[in-house]
Formats: structure tokens, sequence, C-alpha cells
């Protein structure tokens, strides 16, 4: 189980990592899942991270899916974030 909060996302502005901005990612993260997964977990999942607010403790199995999500259709400074969030 982890804690994650959709809400303040701080993804850097680059490779550097000096400098970043936060962001509230739930609804365009919850979007792609919906829109680019399969099956009934990862659309409960794309619910529950549109529907948060702050932080929502995630299964292992949820975090697992986000992490996967992320890796193949997410930007390299939004894995690395969703990377520092999930550790």
């Amino acid at each position: 189980m982890k804690k994650i909060n959709f809400t303040q996302v701080e993804i850097y502005t680059g490779v550097a990592k000096k400098t970043c901005f936060v962001q509230d990612i739930r609804e365009a993260f919850a979007d792609a899942i919906y829109s680019q997964s399969v099956g009934l977990k990862a659309h409960a999942l794309a619910f529950k991270i549109y529907n948060s607010s702050g932080e929502v403790e995630y299964s292992d199995e949820e975090v697992k899916i986000i992490k996967q999500f992320a890796e193949q259709w997410c930007s390299p400074s939004l894995i690395d974030a969703i990377n520092k969030m999930t550790e």
C-alpha cells in the first residue's frame, strides 16, 4: 500500500532536476489510463485517481499498474515524478 497525491505532483523541468513545477494531474492521468488501458482494474483505477482529493491509499497492484502505465505512455519527466511518488 502506498499513499499518492495526484493533486500535487512535482515534475522536473530538465534532466538536471534543478527546478520543478507542481501540477494536478488527476484528470489527465486518469483520462490516459481510461483511454489507453484495458480491463476492469484499469477502469476502476482511472476513476479512483480522477475522484481523488489529496493523498489516497493505493494497493500494491494499483501502484504496479500506475508505474507500468507511466513507463509505457508518459514523458520521462512524468515517469520520474511517478517513480518518486511511489518509492
